[in-house]
């Protein structure tokens, strides 16, 4: 009689721990906190990328260029801004270009933009600042 005391304790310990250990689906999952050991930090936010930059071509100089060849321009345009030097550019049509920056330095830049569609030119003339780590175009 011993050991049928025993099993029915046991079975009404199981039955009456089984309720704790059910959980719905809504109910939240809470992590117990282990002594000496620190959670993992949540990962820095990456910073915002600098805004994107609208050049002479984006105005009426690029009006009858497809979206690839103005950002093959603006790309030419920023990287002459940026490093003084004469850039050219090549689009997926057959138009190209080039940006001559106006010699000198600081913070902004004179340039010209030339474009070619079909085979004929157009210019066109601007100067741009320098933004934290952008350029923007004056006027």
């Amino acid at each position: 009689m011993n050991f049928l005391a025993r099993a029915g304790l046991a079975a009404g310990l199981v039955l009456s721990l089984s309720g704790c250990l059910s959980m719905s689906n809504d109910a939240p999952v809470v992590a117990a906190a282990t002594p000496g050991v620190v959670a993992p930090a949540a990962p820095a936010a990456a910073p915002p990328p600098p805004p994107s930059y609208a050049g002479l071509i984006d105005g009426s100089l690029g009006a009858s260029l497809n979206a690839n060849d103005r950002t093959a321009a603006n790309k030419a345009e920023v990287a002459a801004l940026a490093s003084g030097e004469r850039r050219t550019w090549r689009g997926d049509d057959g138009s190209y270009g080039y940006v001559a920056p106006a010699a000198g330095g600081g913070d902004c830049r004179d340039f010209v933009h030339t474009v070619y569609i079909n085979g004929r030119p157009k210019v066109g003339k601007g100067s741009a600042c320098r933004q934290g780590d952008s350029w923007k175009l004056n006027g």
